[in-house]
């Protein structure tokens, strides 16, 4: 399809040129298809964590960003927060009532580092779902199990936090990892 669509702007190109131009003119060009196979078991991101912009604070404050479809970022403390507002998020490939068990690896705690070795901490991790349905069985598994429900076996789930902010923090961007285990079974 690439193919058919770059050769039908060639023509046009060609039609719109004068004469003298076409019998003078020759060109080559290529471009490239990609396309990714994902195995059943698959969990791929597809958005990170995203706090938004904060402004330096005079005392500490909360950003909890709630992991819904349509996120919100509530502060409290006075902090003033603007622009995006992100959980992360993951797609999961399986089956329809396939099993998926989920758990964060970070102890409960996610650690963002800034400048100088300023840091944040990342608490009260939650979770929200679409195409998976909580059974039981978790064992262990921090965020649960649960059981794909959509016809084609893909599934979303967002992953949110409470960001705490100290007084006067370090102004930069500050980074971390979420780290997580989902188990196919």
């Amino acid at each position: 399809m690439i193919g058919t669509s770059h050769k039908i702007g060639l023509a046009a190109l060609a039609l719109a040129a004068p004469l003298s131009a076409l019998a003078q003119a020759s060109g080559a060009a290529t471009a490239t298809a990609e396309a990714a196979i994902l195995d059943p078991g698959t969990v791929v991101k597809t958005a990170d964590m995203n706090f938004g912009q904060i402004a330096k604070p005079a005392s500490a404050g909360t950003v909890v960003l709630v992991p819904t479809a349509s996120a919100t970022c509530n502060v409290t403390g006075g902090l003033v927060r603007t622009g995006t507002c992100q959980p992360a998020e993951f797609t999961v490939m399986g089956q329809k009532q396939g099993r998926v068990r989920m758990r964060e690896q970070n102890g409960g705690i996610i650690t963002l580092l800034g400048p100088g070795g300023a840091t944040m901490q990342v608490t009260n991790i939650t979770l929200s779902t679409t195409d998976l349905t909580p059974i039981n069985g978790a064992g262990g598994w921090n965020l649960g199990r649960h059981e794909i429900t959509s016809n084609n076996g893909t599934a979303r789930f967002r992953i949110g936090g409470t960001l705490h902010v100290n007084a006067n923090q370090q102004g930069g961007a500050y980074n971390g990892t979420l780290q997580l285990e989902v188990n196919f079974n």
